[in-house]
């Protein structure tokens, strides 16, 4: 909550397809299917909720201590997602204000402060030591995943291929150990 009593950031169910920045996203999404999974659940959950639900689902399941026979066992990322989920954000049907706020890959450190530390974290409460926190664990998102060069320009995955399609911290040891170039 901002001193104003707005809120910014967070999930709020509007994605601009046609932005540049989410080249590939709308083939990825029908590729999946995730579509007709919030069919079935739309009239429960707002897309907003959903995607926080899906994405949460998506660490937990690729997350190198998952259990499928102790799926919210005591202390699983799941168990401690169900415990703290707190449901009733808005989906936003328009989003015109959202537009660039996903960061240059290669204006490096400039681009996650002037788009995470001064505006989606930026919450008025928060100290900047915790929204670079934020900022480096958002940025893990990229340890699934990889790049296409008709989508961004840039080509291959971020993890090796052991670690690909695995929630870990392969993303910044290869940051560190291995470096980064387009």
């Amino acid at each position: 909550m901002n001193a104003d009593n707005t809120t910014s950031g967070g999930s709020d169910g509007c994605v601009l397809f046609d932005d540049p920045d989410n080249a590939g996203l709308k083939e990825c999404i029908a590729a999946t299917n995730v579509a007709s999974v919030y069919d079935n659940h739309c009239d429960a959950v707002s897309l907003a909720d959903f995607i926080v639900i899906a994405s949460e689902a998506v660490i937990s399941r690729t997350a190198t201590n998952y259990d499928s026979n102790n799926t919210f066992g005591n202390g699983t990322l799941e168990d401690k997602f169900r415990m703290k989920f707190k449901a009733g954000r808005t989906t936003t049907e328009t989003c015109a204000d959202n537009a660039g706020l996903i960061p240059n890959a290669e204006n490096g450190c400039t681009d996650l402060e002037s788009v995470f530390i001064n505006h989606i974290f930026n919450d008025g409460r928060s100290k900047k030591n915790r929204r670079w926190r934020m900022t480096a664990a958002i940025s893990g998102a990229h340890t699934l995943g990889q790049a296409r060069a008709a989508n961004s320009g840039f080509v291959g995955t971020w993890s090796d291929a052991a670690n690909q399609g695995i929630f870990n911290n392969d993303y910044y040891r290869s940051l560190i150990l291995k470096g980064w170039a387009p």
